[in-house]
């Protein structure tokens, strides 16, 4: 659900079942077993659909099974599909903030950031290390101003972001920060591709 939303749904919000506008009538209402004075109205994000397609495409091809019965039955079908594209919009509108895009851990196109600024030698080593490491790795190696690549870095939204600068070669460390946080770690260059596994380990639990 999302205010900036274009569709309508009416929401049970004690069952958790929500409708379309489009489909709200009677018989929809008494086969989902809802009240209609129970519904509250919502604007939503739609990132799929469901068809019920019933017999209409097995009836033609043949295509059956034989119940507990031993009677011939109609395969009944159904479909469904996430559009990618409605997806992203849903993330852009309701994990965004102020800054730009903030991509959730499970579904980000690159687990890092990587940023050089003015460390190119050493940036490319630690690049890499990283791919090598499987590690999934957005590099720019751009010839920007730090406060340039740190704006469009925050507008990408990848939940981390390394930094490489003239710092590092004295340090040995790189600094690492996340999307959301004003913390910034060091952390040696060595190290940089097994705290990434860290950071990311808990994503099989669904964070």
């Amino acid at each position: 659900m999302s205010a900036a939303g274009e569709d309508l749904i009416y929401i049970d919000e004690k069952s958790g079942q929500a409708l379309n506008k489009e489909v709200l009538n009677d018989d929809v209402l008494k086969d989902l077993g809802l009240n209609r004075e129970n519904l509250v109205e919502r604007k939503s994000i739609e990132v799929g659909n469901i068809f019920t397609l019933g017999t209409r495409f097995s009836d033609p091809l043949g295509l059956s099974y034989r119940d507990e019965f031993g009677e011939m039955q109609p395969v009944v079908m159904g479909c469904y599909g996430i559009g990618p594209a409605r997806v992203m919009g849903a993330i852009a509108e309701i994990l965004s903030d102020e800054r730009g895009l903030v991509w959730p851990k499970m579904i980000t196109p690159f687990q890092v950031h990587l940023l050089s600024l003015g460390a190119d030698e050493k940036a490319d080593e630690v690049y890499a290390a990283l791919v090598a490491d499987g590690i999934e790795v957005l590099y720019d190696d751009r010839d920007a101003s730090a406060g340039e690549k740190f704006s469009e870095s925050d507008l990408i939204g990848i939940p981390y972001r390394i930094i490489i600068g003239k710092r590092s070669f004295e340090s040995g460390m790189a600094e690492l920060k996340g999307r959301t946080g004003e913390a910034v770690e060091l952390v040696p260059f060595n190290q940089l591709s097994a705290t990434i596994r860290t950071y990311y380990a808990d994503t099989k639990k669904g964070a």
